[in-house]
C-alpha cells in the first residue's frame, strides 16, 4: 500500500478541527424516515439491530457489527427500532472551509480497530460511563484548562486512527489549494468575518485591512460565489440549525444569542432559510448522529 500523503508543520497548524460529539446510546427516533439534515464528517458504529443512510444520491444499509464512515454533507436515514449507536462527530477544515476528508466517504464497513479507538475515545470523555445519549453529548461543558488538554489528546489519538483507517480503504486528504493572490484574499478575508459575533449581519472589515466593502465583496462572490452579508448570513444559518438539533438551549435563546429581538422572527427567518420551524427541524433531526 502507498504511503499517505504528508503534511508540512504549516498546513497542520492551518487545519481547523473542531470535535462535536461522542456518544453512545439508543437512536431517539426509530422507524421512521428523517427529513434531510447536515451533518458533520464522523463515523457511527451499529452496537444493536441496523440503519440505512440516504446522502450522496445513493441508499446505504448499515448492519449489526458496521460502521458507517460519513461525509460532511445533506443525508437521511432510518433506523430499526431499538438500534443503538456509538458515533463520534467531528469537523475538520481547510482554511477556505472545504473539508480536510470528503471524497470517498459515505460508505459501510467493519473495522475492530476504529471501534476499540472509539470506545477508548467514549471512556476517557465520559469517564467510565456506560451510556450517554446525543442531547447529552452536545451539550455545553466547562472544564479546567488539564481536563480540556485531556479531551483534546485522547480525540487527537482517536482521529489519528479514523485516518489511518481510511487510508486503508483508499481515502486520502483532499489536497490543500496554495494561498496565492486572490485566494489568499479570500482566505483572509474569510478568517476574518468568522471572528464576528453571530448576531453581526452587518459586514465590516478592520482599517488596516487595505481593502474595502465593494472590491471585498466582489473577490467572495468570485471565489465563493457569496457576498459578505451573505458568507455572515450563511454563518448564522449553520450556527442556527446546529444549536436547534443540539437541543441544549431554548429557541428563545437561540433567536437571542443570533441576534433576533423576538423568537417568533428567528422562527420565520428559520423557515424561509430551512424550509420548516425550528420545532419541526429539531424534532426531525434528533437522531442525526
Amino acid at each position: 500500500m502507498p504511503r499517505p500523503p504528508e503534511f508540512t508543520a504549516d498546513a497542520w497548524r492551518s487545519l481547523r478541527c473542531e470535535w462535536l460529539w461522542v456518544y453512545r446510546g439508543a437512536v431517539p427516533v426509530c422507524g421512521v424516515w428523517s427529513a434531510e439534515i447536515p451533518v458533520p464528517a464522523g463515523v457511527f458504529f451499529v452496537e444493536q439491530a441496523s440503519g440505512r443512510i440516504r446522502a450522496d444520491g445513493q441508499e446505504f444499509v448499515v448492519k449489526r457489527g458496521e460502521a458507517f464512515f460519513s461525509a460532511p454533507g445533506p443525508r437521511k436515514h432510518w433506523f430499526e427500532p431499538g438500534t443503538r449507536l456509538l458515533s463520534v462527530g467531528f469537523r475538520c477544515l481547510w482554511p477556505d472551509e472545504r473539508p480536510v476528508l470528503r471524497t470517498g466517504l459515505n460508505f459501510a464497513a467493519k473495522s475492530a480497530k476504529l471501534r476499540t479507538a472509539t470506545l477508548e475515545l467514549f471512556r476517557r470523555v465520559h469517564r467510565g460511563r456506560k451510556a450517554v445519549t446525543f442531547r447529552e453529548a452536545v451539550k455545553p461543558v466547562a472544564e479546567a484548562l488539564a481536563g480540556w488538554s485531556a479531551r483534546e489528546a485522547a480525540f487527537l489519538e482517536w482521529f489519528a486512527v479514523w485516518s489511518a483507517v481510511l487510508h486503508e480503504n483508499g481515502i486520502e486528504p483532499e489536497p490543500r489549494v496554495a494561498a496565492k493572490g486572490r485566494r489568499g484574499r479570500v482566505e483572509q478575508l474569510s478568517a476574518w468575518l468568522d471572528t464576528r459575533p453571530l448576531d453581526e449581519t452587518t459586514p465590516t472589515l478592520p482599517p488596516n485591512f487595505g481593502l474595502g466593502l465593494r472590491r471585498a465583496d466582489q473577490l467572495l462572490q468570485q471565489q465563493l460565489g457569496t457576498s459578505l452579508r451573505g458568507y455572515l448570513e450563511r454563518r448564522r444559518l449553520d450556527a442556527a440549525r446546529e444549536r436547534v438539533l443540539a437541543a441544549s438551549s431554548t429557541l428563545k435563546e437561540i433567536a437571542f444569542e443570533l441576534g433576533f429581538r423576538h423568537a417568533s422572527h428567528f422562527t420565520a427567518w428559520f423557515r424561509r432559510q430551512v424550509g420548516v420551524s425550528p420545532s419541526v427541524h429539531r424534532a426531525g433531526g434528533l437522531e442525526a448522529a
